[in-house]
């Protein structure tokens, strides 16, 4: 099934960049290799950062090798694009607004559901990292508005450009959700499986611990051991005894 959905993927791309077949809608103009970042780029998002940042998994060696060099190639692809210009990339005129467009949403996606991990692993590198970057990304922003820096596309973004970009795809789901979630939670009313109401109780160890105190009745049982009848055992004895002498 795979194999035949590939080649018919390949046939249809013949067809659209070869033979320009107008139904496809594909050409070196409408699906050049940004267009196609924008179709791929979060389902393979959504394929392999949820593995690479779970914490019971670990990534081989070779395969974090793997995908550097396919970061490396892809960065030199980006530089080239931009430099040359080469047509079929369709990276020559994109800023770094459209670069914020076309990555934020896939990592929201991808980030969202490991927020909580993220959180109990975070360390102060990880704080000097972010505050890093956050640095340089701010520069960046006062450049672009203060300095007219044409290649950042800041220029004309106003305030409800910014929601858009940056609120609903990041912010909600790292910030306001899970700001939200205790007290939304603490109003839900959990259904077993035939629909009805569960009450939820809270469990505490505390009260448990008297229970355990009842092992001294056990530690009873040697004084139960010395039985009386075990202990008239020497009386038999001594009565038996002189009447065995006597025949």
């Amino acid at each position: 099934m795979g194999a035949a959905a590939g080649l018919a993927l390949a046939v249809v791309m013949w067809g659209g960049y070869s033979h320009h077949w107008p139904w496809t809608g594909i050409s070196g103009s409408t699906a050049t290799l940004w267009d196609w970042l924008h179709l791929l780029l979060l389902p393979l998002a959504f394929a392999v950062l949820p593995v690479w940042l779970r914490a019971d998994t670990r990534v081989e060696a070779r395969a974090k090798q793997r995908g550097a060099g396919a970061l490396g190639v892809f960065c030199l692809l980006v530089i080239l694009g931009y430099t040359i210009p080469w047509g079929w990339t369709g990276f020559r005129g994109n800023t770094v607004w459209d670069w914020l467009q076309l990555v934020a949403l896939p990592l929201a996606v991808v980030l969202a559901p490991h927020v909580p991990e993220l959180r109990r692993r975070w360390r102060p590198a990880h704080t000097i990292a972010a505050l890093t970057g956050l640095a340089v990304f701010v520069a960046i922003v006062v450049g672009g508005y203060v300095g007219h820096w044409s290649w950042t596309g800041f220029t004309g973004n106003t305030l409800w450009n910014w929601l858009n970009l940056l609120f609903l795809p990041l912010l909600v789901p790292t910030v306001v959700v899970p700001a939200l979630t205790p007290r939304v939670m603490g109003e839900v009313i959990y259904l077993d499986a035939h629909g009805n109401p569960i009450k939820v109780e809270v469990v505490e160890e505390a009260p448990a611990a008297p229970a355990q105190t009842a092992a001294p009745a056990q530690l009873a049982a040697p004084a139960q051991t010395a039985a009386p009848a075990q202990t008239a055992a020497p009386e038999q004895a001594a009565v038996t005894t002189p009447a065995d002498t006597a025949t």
